[in-house]
């Protein structure tokens, strides 16, 4: 599994895992787990990250996460049928989930 950990794309260096879709069984994908020391260097470069976070002002809080809503909405179709893949769900219910994360979104900007 490739990790996202402070601004690089790593290997995981931790358990192998394998992801099959549970009604055919076929392996969707496969990769290590991020090891503890790896899981330890993304929880500190999370906190490293988070004061330059809270120095933006909201406005510019607000654009990152609305242009985060646009690319799960532009790539719905795509996102759809990974979860429905990975989970077995219908298509249907699995685009409810989709919709459910850009809602969550503006929700969240309102609050």
């Amino acid at each position: 599994m490739t990790l996202w950990i402070n601004g690089d794309w790593v290997t995981g260096q931790g358990a192998l895992r394998v992801k099959r879709n549970p009604v055919s069984g076929e392996v969707l994908w496969q990769g290590n787990d991020a090891d503890a020391a790896q899981v330890e260097q993304a929880c500190r470069a999370a906190r490293a990250a988070f004061p330059r976070w809270a120095r933006l002002s909201f406005s510019d809080r607000q654009v990152r996460v609305e242009r985060f809503a646009g690319l799960l909405e532009s790539n719905k179709a795509e996102l759809t049928a990974i979860i429905a893949r990975e989970t077995g769900k219908p298509r249907w219910e699995a685009a409810t989930e989709v919709t459910a994360m850009i809602n969550k979104i503006a929700i969240s900007i309102k609050a």
